[in-house]
């Protein structure tokens, strides 16, 4: 069986969100991708990634992921993201150490989109603080 690995930098990074599309809570180990900027998405409480060449967005790469569940995964994004392969860097774990980069799946905003992710940032502490209590997909 395939297994993939994902680079989660918005609300896949939360396991009861992947509990509940999924059902099993992931979990994963911090990551960077670079070239490119994460902001929340206009009249949504959720983040998008668009390409930006001297910015980074951190994140979690999350391995051992199913087809069958990077289908589900795939469904949950719907239409406004679409499913590419990136080069993500694991954190360092000592100082002397070189970061390890690692081929992934991300979900950007689609190109017909990007214009909706405002520059206004978007983090995990602001989405639990208030953002969990509104829409979950851009249509809702």
């Amino acid at each position: 069986m395939m297994l993939h690995k994902l680079f989660a930098y918005g609300t896949l990074q939360l396991p009861e969100i992947t509990e509940r599309v999924i059902g099993r809570g992931l979990q994963g180990e911090p990551a960077t991708l670079n070239g490119y900027r994460v902001g929340l998405v206009a009249r949504a409480n959720f983040p998008g990634i668009v390409p930006e060449a001297t910015a980074s967005v951190p994140g979690m790469l999350i391995s051992c992921i199913t087809q069958q569940e990077l289908l589900k995964l795939d469904q949950y994004e719907g239409e406004l993201y679409r499913r590419v392969r990136v080069k993500v860097l694991l954190g360092q774990r000592s100082s002397d150490e070189e970061p390890v980069a690692v081929k992934c799946w991300a979900y950007l905003i689609a190109c017909w989109a990007q214009d909706r992710v405002t520059p206004n940032p978007w983090t995990l502490d602001w989405y639990r603080q208030q953002g969990i209590r509104g829409r979950l997909t851009y249509r809702s």
